[in-house]
C-alpha cells in the first residue's frame, strides 16, 4: 500500500518560550506547502478547549500575525501575564492541513527594580572596598595599641637608664669613692727616692762577759 504524501509539512517548534511581562516577543513556525495556504494560531485555554486567535481582530490589539513564504510569526506587543499558554500553528490548504506540536509561552513578572541600578563590576568593587575597610577597622586599633605599648616601654627603659647613670655614686662614702676613682683610673706605679730613705741606726746589744 503506497503512503500518500502530504502537501503540507509543519516543522518542529520549540517546546517553550520564556519572556517578561511588558516585553515585545513573538512565536514562529515554519512549514512546507503550496502558496495558497491559510495560517492561524490557536491557544489552548484548557485540556478540552482551543481558542482561535484572530490577528486582525480589534479585540486583541496587542497581538498581531505575520505570514510569509513558508513561515508565520505571532507577535505580542507587549506580552502580558494572561498571554501565557500553549500555542499551536495551524496551516490549512484546500486539500490538506498541518499543525505544530505546540509552544508554551511563559510570561513572568519582571524582577523588582533595585533602588540603585549598579552594574555587577561596580558592585564587586564596592564589596572589595567594604572588606578592606572592615579589615582596617579590625586590625587598626590592635596595631595602634601594640605600637603605643612599645613606645611606653622604650620610654621607661630610657628613663631607667638615665636614672641609673645619674645616681651611680649615690650611697658611697668618700673613701670608697676615692678607691673607686683610683680603680677606674687604673693602677699607677709608685716609687720612692732612695735618697729619702732614712737609715735607722740599730744598736746591737753587747753580750755580757762571763
Amino acid at each position: 500500500m503506497n503512503q500518500v504524501r502530504r502537501s503540507i509539512e509543519v516543522d518542529p517548534v520549540p517546546a517553550s518560550h520564556l519572556t517578561v511581562e511588558g516585553h515585545r516577543t513573538f512565536l514562529e513556525c515554519t512549514f512546507k506547502g503550496p502558496f495558497n495556504v491559510n495560517v492561524t494560531w490557536r491557544k489552548s485555554c484548557s485540556p478540552n478547549c482551543s481558542q482561535i486567535i484572530n490577528a486582525t481582530s480589534k479585540s486583541n490589539p496587542d497581538i498581531s500575525m505575520e505570514v510569509g513564504d513558508g513561515f508565520s510569526k505571532l507577535y505580542f506587543n507587549p506580552a502580558k501575564i494572561g498571554d501565557s499558554g500553549m500555542y499551536y500553528c495551524v496551516v490549512m490548504s484546500s486539500d490538506d492541513h498541518g499543525q505544530s506540536c505546540g509552544t508554551y509561552l511563559w510570561v513572568r513578572r519582571p524582577p523588582p527594580t533595585s533602588f540603585l541600578n549598579i552594574r555587577e563590576s561596580v558592585k564587586n568593587k564596592i564589596i572589595t572596598a567594604e572588606g578592606f575597610l572592615l579589615l582596617v577597622c579590625a586590625i587598626g586599633p590592635g596595631l595602634f595599641l601594640l605600637l603605643r605599648k612599645r613606645w611606653e616601654n622604650e620610654s621607661l627603659l630610657q628613663a631607667k637608664k638615665k636614672y641609673e647613670e645619674e645616681n651611680l655614686y649615690e650611697g658611697l662614702n668618700l673613701d670608697e669613692c676615692s678607691m673607686y676613682e683610683d680603680i677606674s683610673r687604673g693602677l699607677q706605679a709608685t716609687y720612692q727616692d732612695i735618697g729619702n730613705v732614712k737609715v735607722i741606726d740599730l744598736q746591737l746589744e753587747k753580750p755580757e762577759k762571763p
